[in-house]
């Protein structure tokens, strides 16, 4: 067992800290929305990159998630989650400045770009979800429990509030360039490099507020017996195994479908452009900017689960309107996007579940297996939609409906399982948790 010392801090230094996070939060958000989603899955696409080629784009950073079980050993190593996760961080926004390279200034063939893109990613995000998992353990300690939910919702909302004019600008920037350099393979790929390098200087500058926050729990350093003793000891937790469960099937369910649900259907299909994709992620990010607040209040008072089960429900509905939406109905999707703002139960609830149920001396590695499980399992059922998607489709073309039926059966993949998580969500053990009995009585029972 790892041994810690935890520094006292003066209330208005946790407040001040606090706010710092929500800089810190507010900077990030700017900066992943231009180096993530849309941009980048179709600068892969222009690069021509096909389904294992996309899948892999998609899954290359979670591929990396495996690796978060190392971070435990160099937060010890370090002494305080602080100095790991900005020194982590550090390195991987370093690394994220090669991707406006390649897209705009690449002299490399394009088939080998997109494998150079995949290991670029990878790298990425290998030392952002080391730097994630320091972030998450520091966190635990800043922010007290009984507002932990509310303290996440408001980290939500300035996220969302940043994002969302981030991806509208970024959007409406790539596809006029695209338009304008249609005749230009090379030029068209600025679309791309100009919003990435920007994203990449914002991820940067995010470091700055992580530097004005105070250290809070010293870690020893234990032998590397122990450190590997705190990476097993949550998977050997009955209580917190009903939590890897359920993450560990929910990005089962959600991975199958990503290539289908974010490139070849709205792209190759319903010929949705960068700028109209992005405005449906905004509606999506609009209504968790509306629901954040209730979520947290809800989580606080009532626990995490009950809020996860409902969640989970809506977001497996969203994929009933991407199976019926047809280039004419193309708008559709709307209703889907509006639906995955139920997401925000998941980005609020889960880290509270992992720090509630975790031990507070060894919780690395708690956030650590957590991360982990979701993120290699995220990035194996990517994986696996986009080869089965290349299976199904047989070198169809875009407009045959080989191609269409393909997206079909992936589509209806995901929304089978992504229902099946919701009671593996009611599953959860979370102590003072409400049940929905409970909840519609209005009171406690027993």
């Amino acid at each position: 067992m790892a041994h810690s010392d935890t520094s006292p801090i003066v209330p208005h230094a946790r407040r001040r800290a606090l706010t710092w996070g929500h800089v810190n939060g507010g900077l990030w958000a700017a900066g992943n929305a231009l180096t993530t989603g849309s941009l980048v899955n179709y600068l892969a696409r222009d690069l021509g990159a096909a389904g294992l080629g996309l899948s892999l784009i998609l899954a290359a950073p979670n591929l990396a998630g495996l690796l978060r079980l190392l971070a435990p050993p160099i937060i010890y190593r370090l002494g305080t989650a602080r100095r790991a996760s900005i020194s982590l961080f550090s390195v991987s926004y370093l690394l994220i400045l090669g991707l406006p390279i390649l897209a705009g200034f690449s002299v490399v063939e394009r088939s080998r770009v997109v494998g150079l893109m995949i290991g670029l990613l990878f790298a990425h995000q290998l030392f952002e979800y080391l730097g994630s998992v320091a972030m998450w353990t520091w966190w635990g300690d800043l922010v007290p429990r009984q507002v932990r939910g509310r303290y996440f919702a408001r980290r939500q909302r300035i996220q969302l509030a940043v994002t969302i004019p981030t991806l509208l600008a970024s959007g409406y920037f790539a596809d006029l360039w695209r338009t304008a350099s249609a005749n230009d393979p090379q030029r068209l790929l600025m679309a791309y490099a100009v919003p990435t390098g920007v994203g990449a200087a914002v991820l940067l500058a995010s470091i700055f507020p992580l530097l004005q926050m105070p250290a809070t729990r010293r870690y020893s350093r234990p032998g590397w017996s122990l450190s590997l003793r705190a990476i097993a000891m949550p998977f050997a937790d009955r209580q917190f195994r009903g939590l890897l469960v359920f993450r560990g099937w929910f990005s089962l369910a959600n991975g199958i479908s990503q290539v289908v649900q974010n490139v070849f259907l709205p792209k190759d299909v319903l010929m949705i452009g960068v700028a109209p994709m992005n405005a449906m992620r905004v509606t999506t990010q609009l209504g968790q900017i509306a629901g954040a607040r209730a979520v947290g209040k809800l989580s606080d008072r009532f626990g995490n689960r009950p809020v996860l089960v409902l969640g989970q429900l809506l977001v497996s509905l969203a994929l009933v309107l991407f199976l019926i939406a047809r280039p004419g109905t193309w708008w559709l999707l709307i209703g889907a996007w509006v639906l995955f703002a139920a997401y925000i139960a998941h980005n609020i609830c889960l880290p509270n579940l992992t720090l509630k149920l975790s031990l507070e001396v060894e919780r690395p590695g708690y956030v650590a297996a957590a991360e982990a499980i979701a993120s290699v399992l995220h990035s194996i059922s990517t994986v696996a939609g986009g080869l089965a998607f290349d299976y199904l489709r047989a070198d169809a073309p875009a407009s045959s409906a080989e191609f269409y039926r393909a997206c079909l059966l992936i589509l209806g993949a995901g929304l089978v399982m992504r229902l099946m998580a919701v009671p593996l969500a009611a599953a959860i053990r979370e102590p003072g948790a409400w049940t929905w009995r409970e909840i519609l009585a209005g009171r406690r029972e027993g």
